[in-house]
């Protein structure tokens, strides 16, 4: 592997963290609108979910609120990558955890997603106002950038930041189980350390990643779009905890997995894309260095 200064390992970061940004926007939307409509609307499967929208608004319906995710998913992952690489160089440095890599792994995940959930949650929360607006009832934005500018407007930026705090704790933990697993898979099925994974070894194990980032995060995500989802002027809930009692006394704990079956089949696709991307960026980078 290259060796960088600083400086320019960082600069290798952010480009790998935009093009992996664009893939994940690219497959993932329809998904994510699938997800957030079981997840805040009360449909049960995703089926009802696809013919409803269909019926009702059109097959654009599924790129609903895509505009601001399209314009900040780059820099988010560009941050959630920058973010791990920086942790995981400091442990290394501090010789910390050097004889564990996946706890290593593990913490440094953390550091990238803590970062990332700056950039995430004003994103996913505009997103989310747009998905959960159906067309002839009520609907008040015309647009993200209309829902961006009318939030702030009104509620400032503690409104655009609404749900913040579980965002952050989603996005710690998850992306701390998202690298382990995807470092830990990926050494196994490599014979020699120095050279890149073949696109089928970062396929499979940018999948698998993908499965264990929303195994763990699932409850946390469904919380939070709940929270994003509420009115910001008379919420009915009044924090993280509080929605998951309500959700819980009300409709049980299976209400907390909604829509799991349809992330999981996004996310499959979606992080062998991610990690397709970033592997690839990287290595024209190191190409264009004059180090491969």
């Amino acid at each position: 592997m290259p060796k960088y200064s600083p400086q320019v390992q960082f600069l290798k970061d952010c480009w790998g963290g935009a093009w992996a940004g664009v893939a994940c926007i690219g497959v993932g939307q329809p998904f994510d609108f699938v997800k957030t409509r079981m997840q805040s609307m009360g449909f049960k499967t995703s089926g009802e979910v696809i013919s409803h929208a269909i019926r009702t608004e059109g097959i654009f319906a599924f790129y609903k609120g895509s505009l601001v995710p399209l314009m900040l998913n780059s820099p988010a992952c560009s941050v959630l990558i920058s973010g791990y690489g920086w942790g995981k160089r400091q442990l290394q440095a501090g010789g910390v955890l050097n004889s564990s890599p996946i706890c290593q792994n593990f913490t440094a995940g953390s550091f990238g997603g803590a970062a990332m959930s700056l950039v995430a949650t004003p994103m996913e929360h505009i997103r989310i106002r747009m998905q959960t607006q159906v067309e002839g009832q009520g609907a008040g934005y015309s647009g993200s950038l209309d829902a961006t500018i009318k939030i702030f407007r009104s509620h400032g930026i503690s409104g655009i930041y609404k749900g913040a705090t579980v965002t952050l704790i989603r996005d710690a933990f998850g992306f701390a189980c998202y690298f382990a697993t995807y470092d830990t898979i990926k050494r196994k099925f490599l014979s020699d350390p120095s050279k890149p994974p073949s696109t089928i070894q970062t396929l499979s194990a940018g999948s698998l990643a993908g499965v264990a980032l929303w195994s763990a995060r699932y409850p946390l995500d469904t919380v939070k779009t709940r929270i994003q989802a509420d009115s910001i002027a008379n919420p009915k809930y009044r924090g993280m905890m509080d929605c998951f009692a309500k959700t819980i006394a009300k409709e049980g704990v299976g209400a907390l997995y909604a829509g799991f079956a349809a992330c999981i089949l996004r996310t499959v696709p979606v992080n062998a894309g991610f990690f397709w991307a970033y592997e690839t960026s990287s290595y024209l980078f190191d190409k264009a260095m004059g180090e491969v």
